[in-house]
């Protein structure tokens, strides 16, 4: 094979554009800190940061719908404790009115007190987060608790509102309200010692309203206990998220990154070749014009 000055002078050209770009993509990695630009530049990369990428945007998601699902349980055991207050507290003052060396007047302040626990714990029921009623059920737009002709009733749902909190788990972040107040019964006990304290019968405060009472603070402390393992479980997700999350950023910066230090000695290599290539070159190129041409 006839080897002409031409041949020689488009290999060298080749050789020199080639060790050109080298130089050019160790100039952008030093500049970037990042190890390719471009999908060619490393196909199995780019595939791989693309799925730590939505590996990482995937948990964050979920430790978003944790952070809504954390609120709504602090709200909902926040109102819960604020009700048990008030029945244990009704339920000293049921003790106090059976006492038979009361007089009516006595009761009927008594009654006056309850009275006020009472509409306590129709505000505990109605309760808000963020702008939605959280005993509502799905119905989360308008109190959940009202009166019809000057009876309480219960306007929500028994709709269960549940957030992602992982690839195959969901949890129910809220309590609606026939199951944290059993619909009117808690309020429709107090009713009882207020209606029997007013009547000035004993009889009754000291057994079925009392009972009722006591049913009610049985009740609330089983919600408050589910609300309590619900809220365990989402901040034990949380937390083996965080560290999901934070592998995760490790082994894209891995794949993603490059080292200042080691982009630089690339560079300086890289620069030494292409003056090498140069100097080499510019002596292969050295014959005239007509040499060239044959």
């Amino acid at each position: 094979m006839r080897i002409t000055h031409r041949m020689i002078a488009g290999s060298a050209s080749l050789n020199l554009q080639q060790t050109l770009a080298r130089l050019d993509q160790r100039a952008q990695q030093a500049y970037t800190g990042k190890a390719f630009r471009r999908p060619s530049q490393d196909p199995v990369g780019i595939n791989r940061v693309m799925r730590y990428r939505e590996a990482i945007s995937r948990s964050s998601r979920f430790k978003l719908n944790i952070g809504e699902a954390k609120g709504w349980l602090q709200a909902t055991e926040t109102a819960l404790r604020e009700g048990l207050s008030a029945l244990q507290q009704i339920e000293e003052l049921t003790i106090y009115g059976a006492n038979g060396g009361l007089s009516q007047a006595e009761l009927d302040a008594i009654a006056e007190e309850v009275h006020e626990f009472y509409e306590h714990l129709v505000g505990v029921g109605n309760t808000e987060y963020n702008g939605l009623y959280i005993f509502g059920g799905y119905c989360t737009g308008s109190a959940p608790y009202g009166w019809d002709e000057g009876t309480l009733r219960y306007y929500g749902d028994a709709g269960e509102r549940r957030l992602e909190i992982s690839m195959h788990q969901e949890v129910v972040m809220n309590l609606h309200g026939e199951r944290a107040f059993g619909g009117t019964k808690i309020m429709d006990a107090v009713t009882g010692v207020h209606r029997a304290l007013l009547e000035g019968d004993r009889e009754a405060l000291s057994g079925l309203a009392l009972a009722g009472i006591s049913e009610g603070i049985d009740l609330l402390l089983d919600r408050l206990s589910e609300v309590g393992a619900r809220y365990t479980r989402v901040s034990a997700m949380e937390h083996t998220l965080s560290g999901e999350e934070l592998h995760l950023k490790e082994m894209l910066s891995l794949v993603e990154d490059k080292d200042f230090a080691e982009a630089m000695a690339e560079f300086s290599m890289e620069e030494y070749a292409y003056r090498a290539a140069l100097a080499t070159s510019s002596r292969v190129l050295q014959p005239n014009l007509l040499d060239y041409l044959r």
